[in-house]
């Protein structure tokens, strides 16, 4: 839905957590019944997802980040349709 309509919002679910694991030294995403170590971009992604920013503002931020290498604004978006494909993030308008 987030790439067929990038104006949305996109939120983290109350249900789902985003933190730094220590002792093992990565980000982790839980959810019921599911566990995601996410890589760079998804965790940038991730962590934009406020409920403020759109997914086409945060698609176009993260499309200019010089440490994300050849990273569109499509890709970006598709990340956030991936995660809410899955549960994890819910849309909302703006």
């Amino acid at each position: 839905m987030i790439i067929a309509m990038p104006e949305l919002t996109p939120v983290l679910k109350a249900d789902c957590q985003l933190y730094f694991d220590g002792q093992h030294n990565r980000w982790v995403l839980k959810a019921p019944q599911q566990l995601v170590f996410p890589d760079r971009l998804s965790l940038m992604t991730l962590q934009a997802c406020d409920g403020y920013c759109s997914g086409a503002q945060i698609a176009r931020s993260l499309a200019t980040f010089d440490d994300l290498n050849n990273v569109t604004e499509f890709d970006v978006l598709d990340v956030l349709e991936e995660f809410e494909r899955r549960g994890f993030i819910a849309v909302m308008m703006a």
